[in-house]
């Protein structure tokens, strides 16, 4: 996994990506990485084109951490100039590839015919990437989900896309529901692009199985990352196994970067309670329940500290 991937005119210095995670992958989550082995890039929550430029977008979602390595804005949308326009906006910030997302499978997102929705829409979707392709020389990504339509990575392919990543469950399919392997693999073998597989890797073993099941180039990891900035420093360069201590000490400096960025507290405190159980499994929900009452950050951290 070490090898060098090369995505459009990007060499990345190894095949393994951060997925892009709703209320979590804000540069705050991104940058604890580098006090490991980074990502070979990590990727924004997903930003509608709408949002992006109508400049009343929250901080969190474009902030970029200096700590951080490279990053990939995502994008959502589903109006060709509309996408065009976002992905100039987006150039602005200075990322080092540009995503289309097209798996996110909330009803609301769906509801506006994005995410997961355009790919029942291969002409529309088409005709979107073919669009952001035309607004900029970044490298351009497209994040798919298992579908019905057959022929859309390669028409993807043909609109400009530099590298697909793919999800290996449909859109009606729960996290418990087995990414499969061998779809993605199919699709590796239709196309000449990298591809990227998504679903279901957390540690080494499942790495690898990922990687012979698919002939992927490379791997996107999502809530396996959560609450383990080292996972990419153990599955590159071997086991690592966090004291307590140290898993503390990333939870607060987690915690604490939330708080200045949301210029809140209060908004950090709700945020680290839903990080709470990838950080510290060992709690049960008794405990959980008695930390979740804990209301500011100092009292938190003291309660944590006696485990």
């Amino acid at each position: 996994m070490r090898d060098v991937l090369k995505i459009g005119r990007l060499d990345l210095p190894h095949r393994l990506i951060q997925a892009p995670l709703a209320g979590i992958s804000c540069a705050p989550f991104r940058a604890l990485f580098s006090l490991y082995q980074k990502p070979a890039y990590a990727v924004t929550e997903m930003i509608s084109a709408n949002s992006i430029l109508s400049k009343q977008l929250h901080p969190r979602y474009l902030a970029h951490d200096k700590a951080e390595g490279l990053w990939c804005i995502q994008l959502s949308g589903n109006d060709p100039k509309l996408l065009y326009d976002a992905v100039q906006a987006a150039e602005r910030y200075k990322p080092d590839l540009i995503d289309l997302n097209c798996g996110c499978p909330k009803p609301k997102i769906r509801a506006k015919g994005c995410g997961s929705a355009l790919l029942e829409s291969p002409n529309k979707l088409e005709a979107l990437v073919a669009s952001m392709r035309s607004a900029t020389s970044l490298p351009l990504t497209v994040k798919i989900r298992l579908n019905d339509h057959e022929d859309i990575p390669v028409r993807l392919e043909q609109s400009g896309a530099d590298a697909l990543i793919i999800h290996g469950r449909t859109y009606q399919e729960e996290y418990d529901t087995k990414a499969r392997y061998s779809d993605i693999q199919k699709i590796t073998k239709a196309v000449s692009i990298p591809i990227i597989a998504n679903g279901d890797v957390h540690d080494a073993a499942s790495m690898q199985q990922c990687l012979d099941e698919t002939g992927a180039a490379g791997i996107m990891i999502g809530r396996g990352a959560i609450g383990k900035p080292w996972l990419y420093q153990s599955l590159l360069h071997g086991p690592y196994e966090p004291t307590y201590d140290e898993q503390l000490s990333l939870y607060k400096q987690h915690l604490n970067a939330l708080a200045k960025l949301e210029g809140s507290e209060e908004v950090a405190l709700y945020q680290g309670r839903r990080l709470l159980k990838w950080y510290f499994p060992r709690f049960n929900q008794a405990e959980l329940k008695h930390i979740y009452s804990i209301d500011n950050l100092k009292q938190l951290f003291i309660t944590l500290a006696k485990p």
